[in-house]
Formats: structure tokens, C-alpha cells, sequence
């Protein structure tokens, strides 16, 4: 019973982390200014901390470049094809499905291959205390884990910059009056195309 209960608790709460992530990535996400702040700041300090423990090996330079050139392609990709639509409870955004699937996709592989990671790692009969899971100099060790992390981090940097400054320009007042007018439910959805 404890072996199961073992095995069992780790994989519900991933689980349940990936069910969030699931629904926070797919559809339509509601645009809450506070939210999107806290990402930036988050997904910036912790890029520029993996950034700074690169100077250990600069070789792996090229998986962070690579990394940061793909998630500033999948970034503008992402803004060309985001469509804001406001509802009665505020602005919500979306971009498109593909899109969606390749972010949660690449963090979903983060989260496999980090539990397969650990799993080998305690599983480990040589020298089981030189392997430690909650080492963050690894993204200075693995180019191609870090350049995923860094494929993440520039699509959020950029991203979530580009909401904040799009928030700024939406209008609900202008919505509420065009309501108003054909009387159609509070609901319109805007392209913007850049």
C-alpha cells in the first residue's frame, strides 16, 4: 500500500498541474493585467539567471541563441494570430490552436523528460549523491534543455509584452456602445493584425 501511495501522490499532482496548464493554454484566456505582470517579471529574472550560469560553459551560448530565436518565431506567430473578444466579465484573448499545442507540447516534454529525469537519478546505484534533481546549473550543463527553457521563456517575454500593450488599447466603452446599438449580446470579437 505504501509503494502505491508512493508512485500514486507525485503522479496526481503533476497530473493536476498539467490539467492547469492544459486549460490555461488552450482557448480563450482571460486578460488579467496583474497576472500577465507576474509572468513577465517571473519568466524574465528566471531567463536571465539560466542566461547567467551559461558564463560556466559558453559553448552551450548556441542552444540558448537557438532557443531564444525559436520562441521569438513562435511568439510572433502567436501575436500575428491572436484575436481579443470581450464578455461581460472583461477582455479575453486567444491565439491560434497550433500554437497553443506547441507551447503546451514543449512543456509537457519539459515535465516528462524531468521525471524521467529524477526517476533515473534515484534509481542510480553508483554514486546516487553526485545526481541532484534540484540542481538549476543543468541548464548550463544540457544545451538542448536550456534551449527548450529558452524557446519558453522568449515566447512569454514576448508574448505577454505584447498583451500588456495591446490591454491598453482595447476599448470597452466603444463595444459597450456598438451593443448597444444592434442590440446583439455584450460579446464582439476583435482581430488585430500586425
Amino acid at each position: 500500500m505504501q509503494d502505491w501511495l508512493h508512485y500514486a501522490i507525485p503522479f496526481v499532482i503533476i497530473g493536476f498541474f498539467i490539467y492547469r496548464r492544459t486549460k490555461r493554454t488552450i482557448g480563450f484566456q482571460k486578460l488579467s493585467r496583474g497576472r500577465l505582470k507576474f509572468r513577465l517579471i517571473l519568466f524574465s529574472i528566471l531567463g536571465l539567471f539560466i542566461f547567467l550560469l551559461g558564463f560556466i560553459h559558453p559553448i552551450h551560448f548556441i542552444g540558448y541563441i537557438i532557443g531564444l530565436a525559436a520562441g521569438a518565431g513562435l511568439g510572433l506567430t502567436a501575436i500575428r494570430h491572436t484575436r481579443f473578444e470581450h464578455r461581460l466579465d472583461g477582455w479575453y484573448y486567444r491565439t491560434h490552436l497550433w500554437v497553443e499545442i506547441a507551447v503546451l507540447v514543449l512543456f509537457l516534454g519539459r515535465v516528462v523528460y524531468r521525471v524521467a529525469f529524477i526517476s533515473l537519478a534515484t534509481n542510480a546505484t553508483a554514486n546516487p549523491s553526485s545526481i541532484n534533481p534540484v540542481d538549476l546549473t543543468q541548464f548550463s550543463k544540457d544545451p538542448l534543455t536550456a534551449g527548450v527553457f529558452f524557446i519558453i521563456v522568449s515566447y512569454y517575454v514576448l508574448f505577454i509584452s505584447y498583451l500588456l500593450r495591446e490591454e491598453a488599447n482595447l476599448d470597452p466603452a466603444a463595444l459597450a456602445a456598438d451593443d448597444k446599438t444592434d442590440g446583439s449580446a455584450s460579446q464582439a470579437n476583435v482581430d488585430i493584425a500586425k
